[in-house]
């Protein structure tokens, strides 16, 4: 593949996509997280409950449902680029009005079409960076993941450090805009539609019904959700874990999630050297198993610790939201250096049913999520996050299994292109 893809794409041509990728992956993730840190005030302006919180978010989750059943086709018919812009574009007007929306009703619209845009854009973007990997023949969707978690970082930062200077409405209305800016100028750099590869998907594509989904796709959306539920517990609920639980000021509130997810992205960027001296389903287990410890102490010591001192509080936990987030960090590229399929699908295809049946259940936990936090406490909304360490590490386990029986030997990201067919040994493996 090399000598082939170096002919196919020029040296400068591959350094502009490569600034384009990373940059829509960052802005993507900044625009997702720009309103998570303020969630408390959220409630507070739409005057609901824990329990009608979680409803209104977790309904809203199926509007990232919808486009996992078309986009694969609007990809092939147009490409990735155009998809992805204009989805972003979309989800960028509904962030921008989540501020100045004090209807509950008005809030769940623009969080679910808002939800539809990121489905869109989630899947097309992802199609396009594994077509670029597959054009250069180096393995670069780490870098693409980290760029996500810097991104998501920076953003909880920022919305921290503006929390006392800037209101809400006009906070989000400014990230919206300058985010537009930032989105077209990176994603002009990406492959065009004659470049992403989608009309040899078009000609590869075979349908396969959601009812004869192959037993391995669902074990590993199962693994798929598991490996993504503590970074969604923290997203939602690390916020209001600060404020109602350690009694954190609004500067601080976001703390806890920053600190998880700067340790995420070092957890990103590390699992290539962890898996030199052991297998990429060790290290998930492993790293499941140490977040799972650090996720319990971190909201048992941050709850006690909460009503006496709320700094001695997040100074304690801090290192434990930290080795929480270093935990996590490895858990979807480790799952995805493992995974195939079956003979026939597509990778795309294989995406987008795992995806479909993960939002499924990241929809549904949802709803109870809200409900426990109501009746039981906030801090009892974490046993998700731990019960998804755990099941991570029995995926993890399983995978690691399949793996000495058959003495397969990945030690790198798999193929998932939307031009790729995965045969039987890419299951076996």
């Amino acid at each position: 593949m090399g000598s082939l893809t170096t002919a196919m794409l020029s040296v400068s041509r591959t350094r502009k996509a490569m600034v384009g990728i990373t940059g829509s992956f960052f802005i993507q993730a900044f625009i997702a997280v720009s309103w998570l840190p303020r969630i408390p005030e959220i409630i507070d302006n739409l005057n609901v409950g824990f329990a009608v919180w979680g409803i209104i978010v977790g309904i809203a989750g199926t509007g990232s449902l919808a486009p996992l059943l078309f986009t694969n086709t609007l990809i092939n018919r147009f490409g990735t680029r155009p998809l992805l812009q204009a989805s972003l574009v979309l989800s960028l007007i509904c962030v921008g009005s989540l501020g100045f929306v004090s209807n509950p009703w008005l809030f769940f619209v623009a969080l679910f079409l808002q939800n539809f845009g990121f489905g869109i854009y989630n899947l097309a973007i992802n199609s396009h960076s594994v077509v670029f990997q597959n054009r250069i023949g180096r393995v670069v969707l780490g870098r693409f993941h980290a760029a996500w978690s810097i991104g998501a970082a920076s953003s909880a930062m920022l919305t921290g450090l503006f929390a006392g200077l800037l209101s809400l409405e006009y906070y989000l209305f400014w990230v919206a805009v300058v985010a537009t800016v930032i989105l077209f100028l990176a994603s002009s750099q990406m492959l065009g539609p004659r470049e992403d590869g989608h009309e040899q998907e078009r000609k590869r594509a075979e349908p396969v019904k959601l009812l004869r989904t192959p037993k391995h796709v669902i074990i590993l959306a199962f693994g798929l959700f598991f490996t993504v539920m503590p970074e969604v517990t923290m997203m939602d609920w690390g916020a209001v874990f600060g404020k109602k639980v350690m009694h954190l000021s609004p500067a601080l509130q976001g703390m806890p999630y920053t600190l998880f997810v700067v340790a995420m992205i070092v957890g990103r960027l590390s699992v290539g050297r962890l898996a030199k001296r052991n297998h990429f389903s060790k290290v998930g287990l492993q790293t499941a198993l140490l977040g799972a410890a650090a996720l319990t102490l971190a909201v048992s010591l941050g709850t006690w610790l909460g009503g006496i001192d709320p700094l001695l509080a997040l100074a304690v936990t801090a290192l434990l939201w930290i080795a929480t987030g270093l935990g996590a960090g490895p858990q979807v590229p480790a799952l995805f250096s493992v995974t195939g399929s079956v003979d026939g699908m597509t990778t795309a295809q294989v995406m987008s049913r795992m995806s479909l049946l993960n939002s499924t259940f990241i929809m549904v936990t949802k709803l109870f999520m809200g409900a426990i936090a109501q009746d039981a406490g906030v801090p009892f909304v974490f046993l998700i996050g731990l019960g998804a360490f755990i099941g991570a590490a029995f995926v993890s386990r399983y995978l690691l299994a399949k793996h000495r029986a058959t003495q397969a030997n990945i030690d790198a990201f798999p193929i998932t292109s939307p031009m790729a067919v995965i045969n039987e040994e890419s299951l076996e493996a």
